[in-house]
């Protein structure tokens, strides 16, 4: 058999692993049964959104319980393809492609969930064979894809998505964390052994678009005026802590304070899950690296990455989410002139100052008084039974005390108002280099700037913040 045909051989095992989801597109032929159910389009009525991604269409709609679902549309599985993906020749369409591609991708029936943008995470576990997600459009709620996978294509996946983060799984080993070489958080379980209901996973994807202030205001996430406010804080190295409920927007919220710090500063991120993503050229990212069974190598903690940061001259130290004694290296930095930011689970700004009084943190008072500001995320209903992430409450740690700045149930401060009750924001003005004159022409000049910059792309809001840097601070730099 010669190279092409091994070649071409090996391609099409792989595919008839892969592609065994594409039931009614596969030739009867042994090795390519299909071994899971095909879901039906529903309903035109029930259809709420649309949208496409190459040549995959996808719609979100509402099944008979009333709940939104992620309905998908692939294009016709052919044997072609398997020559593309082997190399042996070349797509005659974009259909071609991207079954091609698929095929080599190792994702198998979650390929097109892979692709798409607005998935966030991906999830099965087993009990039921649907595949869930977290949807861009559907923030903070899990939905049902229909993706069907069953239990023999779960092992298969399971033990596939464990060699994408270069890790193995087995009976003995039965379970698996990593990253794989896209930058995708996977957590693996293998058949029965430590789960009930067989092997399972959970895939959160890398953000391949930064999320900005620039969007953050463009999608009311936060106004303007408070955004500024933050923003002054954040690049005179204030401490930031943002609170709230998982899926509030705490992540999102942290990378959009992020992309406004100066592009001549060095950023230092520490997180589990890679999902911070910054422009700025002097960028250095770590992430920790967890103990698994069987397996020889040392843990890396945040507590670790922290004083690994501390030692690489950073301007700004992030931290993905704190919880316990990393914190009070991360306190001890901020009281050392580094900026700081991170965030914490916790359901208000005073519920933040507790748990980080209480065990495993158990923060000295002192260190408590080196918090700037806490800002508090939550999910809020909007029109049509939607839900939308925005900035709930803004407190200022003024002296170990609690002083609101902002509440969404109150009218919007101004800009006078912000600058009458602050007195960080004054002190951060001050470490910036503006005199009290020129205090409240630059609140107001940093408003503006964001307001008119809103709903710009990643690319060109950085650009337009280099410029607003080297306008501002031009003898200097």
């Amino acid at each position: 058999m010669g190279e092409a045909s091994i070649m071409r051989f090996s391609i099409k095992k792989l595919a008839g692993f892969f592609l065994k989801d594409e039931g009614e597109h596969l030739p009867k032929t042994k090795g390519l049964e299909t071994v899971s159910e095909k879901i039906k389009t529903p309903p035109r009525w029930s259809i709420i959104k649309r949208y496409a991604v190459g040549s995959v269409k996808y719609y979100l709609y509402r099944g008979n319980e009333g709940l939104v679902h992620l309905g998908i549309e692939e294009p016709a599985w052919s044997n072609e393809a398997i020559d593309v993906a082997s190399g042996l020749r070349k797509a005659k369409s974009p259909e071609e492609e991207y079954i091609a591609d698929k095929i080599r991708s190792g994702y198998a029936s979650l390929y097109p969930l892979i692709i798409d943008p607005n998935v966030e995470e991906i999830s099965y576990s087993g009990n039921t064979n649907n595949v869930n997600v977290i949807h861009a459009f559907v923030p903070s709620r899990w939905i049902v894809a229909d993706i069907l996978i069953s239990k023999e294509d779960a092992d298969s996946i399971a033990i596939e998505l464990a060699r994408k983060a270069g890790k193995t799984i087995s009976i003995a080993s039965p379970y698996a964390e990593g990253i794989t070489s896209e930058g995708h958080r996977i957590s693996v379980s293998f058949l029965n052994e430590i789960s009930h209901f067989g092997s399972s996973f959970v895939l959160r994807k890398y953000p391949k678009k930064p999320f900005t202030m620039s969007d953050a205001i463009a999608s009311k996430m936060v106004s303007a005026v408070i955004a500024s406010y933050l923003w002054i804080i954040a690049e005179a190295q204030g401490f930031i802590i943002i609170s709230g409920s998982m899926g509030s927007g705490k992540t999102a919220f942290l990378q959009s304070i992020a992309s406004l710090l100066p592009p001549y500063s060095k950023v230092i991120t520490i997180e589990d899950t890679p999902e911070l993503r910054l422009l700025t050229p002097n960028w250095d990212s770590l992430v920790t690296r967890p103990k698994l069974p069987g397996e020889e190598i040392v843990e890396v903690d945040m507590e670790e990455l922290l004083k690994l940061a501390l030692r690489r001259r950073a301007d700004y130290v992030i931290v993905g989410e704190v919880r316990g004694r990393e914190a009070r290296l991360l306190a001890q930095a901020a009281t050392s002139g580094y900026g700081a930011l991170t965030t914490m689970h916790a359901s208000s700004p005073s519920s933040v100052l507790m748990r980080l009084s209480f065990e495993p943190i158990r923060l000295p008072r002192l260190f408590i008084r080196s918090i700037t500001a806490i800002v508090q995320m939550r999910v809020v209903p909007s029109f049509g039974g939607k839900a939308t992430r925005k900035v709930f409450e803004v407190d200022e740690v003024y002296n170990g005390r609690l002083l609101k700045m902002y509440d969404i149930n109150e009218s919007l401060p101004s800009p006078e108002e912000i600058i009458r009750k602050s007195k960080n924001m004054e002190n951060g003005l001050e470490r910036l280099g503006f005199s009290r004159g020129e205090k409240a022409e630059e609140f107001l000049s940093r408003i503006e700037f964001l307001e008119k910059n809103s709903g710009k792309n990643p690319r060109d809001f950085y650009s337009s913040l280099s410029k607003f840097y080297v306008e501002k601070y031009g003898d200097v730099i």
